[in-house]
């Protein structure tokens, strides 16, 4: 026999083999798809694929024709045109575009199940629904899979979801480094495809007047001074913790852009493309794109067109405000803001809708409230609705936000003159009737709660209202009131909920309790949906299983999500001890947000800011204690199931590592701070053994603070899992470890000084 003839048997053998092994395992499966599907259903259809040939021992074809071999079918869409298949057409229920039917079927005798929504994007999400029920878990870092070798089966199902919040918002752009504002499109792809899978429909992208996103030129000046994170640069340096997180870029930097000393045009450029390759990337899996600007504040070098300005008081002062005596007409200012609106949608044509905060808190737009009201009650009638002294005194009782009656009132005087300049701007025929997308969707944002009756009658008929009523979720709850003003029913109306705030900032935290009493109040007061608020991302799993499934079910509870999320990552064995950690955490971030609120804010004076002699509050030493709590929990977990499970446990346990090393920071900060004050009082007291005894003993401290900083922040280095992460690692290096170890160090000379 010829060595030809030989590999040829050979080759049919495997073959019929494996043939026979896939006919064994059930194997022959089509996703039926017909030619006429939209882009997104054939997605969903190949994705399909991917899912149940990595799940189960099958062979898997997408087809537009079913195969009469194949034992099991899949239609992704209504299958039209498809022989036999129209009794499956003809029984499909009415859906809204975001609706989707999962059903059991037949065809040709044969079982099958169909999957079809309202809209193409609708279907993805019933194809992703249903890998989710095959035991796929979708986490913001990417899938977890159940154990490999079961046999294939369909399940049986024959129900309708529609959505209880139709706008699931991400914020995917912020304005810090440990934030998304970072992120090159190389760190989006994965996440947004998550997102898909999670079914969130709309990311916020933003625009501020100080970043590269926008090249403007108005009346002749061209910004000239973009940058990212308010003009901070955190520098890569060998001696740094967390150093192999970083390649040999100097500083970090988002990787899709040029670094800072390529110039201005050439980061505008290449961020306005970022911005595009962002919001395609984002269409491509059915998320539509919100971007946010501003009409209000100004790039510093606009000041030179402007009538008269005045620095805003912000993070590098980068930008500027109209002055004391600029009204909300003055044509000048109109024509400013105009061009800079008309630029914004001119530039992104593509996106879906436009949003700009309207309030300000300058005493100059503060002090013309009065005229503002007339002029907006001369064109809607608001007073019909209620009157401006109403409207204050009201504010005047808002005393449990942020600020206190005092700062609600400014906030009511200085939205009503925004509110009278954004519609200047939205009637005026040269802004958006001149643009390239004159039918423009706006969104309106952060208007005070006390001005939401007249707003259905302010507001363009088809404009959406995204509200803030205070930073955190617990304080929030503290004035469920609130919600009893909102207009949902005549407008749209989405709540920004904080998944992470930057007041805490960089500690561990978890809100999903507080979310779910906010979803309730939303849900009873029939609001539109939410927009999420956060920087780092790492630690939401729980908070975003949570929202993800209860924008969809209104019976969805924390425990219940959290349990699942546990069980599917971690093992049943894991499910005790996390919840455990996970409501200590939990605890630890509500107690925070009422003590605490800026003591993990990524500025400067994150660390030296504490460098007083005033001790270590009793309160952070309870926050660290919960901590501690919380990773006794976690360390409970002796055999999480698989590498996923391992890792989480892993991340978990270091994140919490590092909460409880930041406070011993803190701690050791303060204590630094007092022996060196000691040092002082006695050298004024011309005691030379007293101060040098308390400097060494600064120095010692201080030494320990640099020490335990490099520690925490190694140690989140050794648990990143994303850009956020590293943006976090690179902005401690630079605000905590470095300005720790400068004072280190010169207090070692002091002490030097003395010895000699």
């Amino acid at each position: 026999m010829g060595y030809a003839r030989v590999i040829i048997l050979l080759l049919a053998a495997l073959f019929v083999f494996a043939w026979g092994a896939s006919r064994a395992a059930g194997a022959e499966i089509n996703i039926v798809v017909t030619p006429q599907a939209d882009p997104l259903e054939t997605f969903a259809a190949n994705e399909l694929q991917r899912y149940l040939e990595r799940l189960f021992p099958v062979s898997v074809r997408v087809a537009s024709t079913p195969s009469e071999s194949a034992e099991s079918l899949f239609f992704v869409g209504l299958p039209k045109g498809v022989p036999g298949a129209e009794a499956l057409c003809a029984s499909v229920p009415k859906l809204s575009d975001q609706g989707f039917l999962l059903r059991n079927a037949q065809w040709k005798g044969k079982p099958a199940l169909l999957i079809a929504g309202g809209s193409p994007v609708a279907t993805m999400w019933g194809v992703y629904e249903l890998a989710e029920r095959y035991g796929v878990r979708y986490l913001l870092s990417g899938d977890v899979f159940p154990e490999a070798g079961r046999a294939f089966f369909l399940p049986q199902i024959d129900k309708v979801f529609e959505p209880v919040f139709r706008v699931r918002m991400w914020k995917a752009m912020g304005d810090f480094a440990m934030g998304m504002e970072g992120w090159g499109m190389a760190d989006y792809r994965p996440f947004m495809d998550q997102l898909a899978k999670l079914k969130f429909n709309r990311i916020r992208v933003n625009s501020g007047p100080s970043q590269p996103f926008l090249r403007m030129t108005v009346r002749g000046v061209t910004n000239s001074s973009a940058t990212l994170w308010y003009g901070a640069h955190f520098p890569i340096t060998d001696d740094m913790p967390g150093r192999r997180l970083f390649g040999q870029e100097p500083e970090f930097w988002n990787p899709d852009l040029p670094l800072p000393g390529a110039g201005t045009d050439a980061l505008i450029t290449a961020a306005v493309k970022h911005c595009h390759e962002l919001v395609d990337y984002a269409h491509s899996r059915g998320i539509a794109s919100s971007m946010v600007g501003s009409i209000t504040d100004f790039p510093k070098e606009l000041a030179a067109v402007l009538p008269e300005t005045q620095p805003v008081q912000q993070l590098g002062q980068l930008t500027v405000s109209p002055g004391p005596t600029v009204r909300p007409d003055n044509p000048v200012l109109i024509d400013v803001a105009g061009t800079i609106l008309r630029t914004l949608v001119d530039t992104y044509p593509d996106i879906d809708s436009y949003g700009f905060p309207v309030g300000t808190e300058w005493p100059s737009w503060i002090d013309l409230y009065q005229s503002a009201w007339q002029e907006l009650d001369a064109r809607y009638h608001i007073s019909e609705v209620t009157s401006l002294e109403a409207v204050l005194a009201e504010a005047g009782r808002r005393t449990a936000n942020t600020g206190g009656a005092e700062r609600a009132v400014m906030q009511v005087k200085g939205d009503l003159a925004g509110l009278c300049f954004a519609d200047h701007l939205r009637t005026d025929p040269a802004i958006l009737p001149a643009s390239r997308k004159p039918d423009a969707k706006l969104v309106y944002y952060e208007v005070a709660e006390e001005l939401f009756p007249i707003l259905p009658r302010v507001l363009p008929k088809d404009a959406e209202l995204l509200v803030v009523l205070d930073y955190t979720p617990t304080r929030v709850l503290r004035r469920p009131e609130a919600f009893d003003k909102i207009p949902s029913k005549e407008l749209p109306t989405i709540l920004a909920v904080t998944l992470q705030d930057d007041g805490v900032g960089v500690p561990p935290q978890l809100t999903t309790g507080s979310l779910h009493k906010l979803v309730g109040l939303m849900r009873e007061h029939g609001l539109a949906g939410f927009c999420t608020r956060q920087w780092m991302i790492s630690d939401l799993d729980p908070s975003v299983a949570y929202l993800a499934k209860a924008a969809w079910d209104a019976g969805t509870t924390p425990e219940t999500t959290s349990r699942d999320l546990i069980r599917d990552v971690c093992g049943e064995s894991a499910v005790g001890p996390m919840l455990e950690a996970f409501s200590e955490i939990e605890t630890v971030t509500a107690a925070i947000e009422d003590h605490g609120l800026g003591v993990g804010f990524p500025v400067p004076s994150i660390v030296m800011g504490r460098w007083t002699p005033d001790g270590f509050p009793k309160e952070f030493a309870a926050d660290r204690e919960g901590y501690r709590r919380a990773l006794a929990d976690v360390q409970k977990v002796a055999s999480p199931k698989g590498e996923a499970g391992a890792e989480y446990i892993r991340y978990w346990t270091g994140r919490l590592e590092f909460g409880v090393a930041f406070f011993d920071t803190l701690e050791s900060v303060a204590a630094a701070a007092t022996a060196e004050k000691a040092a002082t009082d006695a050298k004024q007291n011309n005691n030379a053994g007293l101060f040098a005894k308390n400097m060494a003993k600064a120095a010692k401290l201080a030494t320990d603070a640099q020490a335990t900083a490099f520690k925490a922040i190694d140690t989140l280095a050794k648990v990143a899992k994303n850009q956020s992460d590293r943006g976090t690692v690179a902005t401690l290096a630079e605000y905590m470890y470095r300005p720790l170890k400068r004072k280190a160090e010169e207090l070692i000379m002091e002490v030097g000084k003395t010895s000699s």
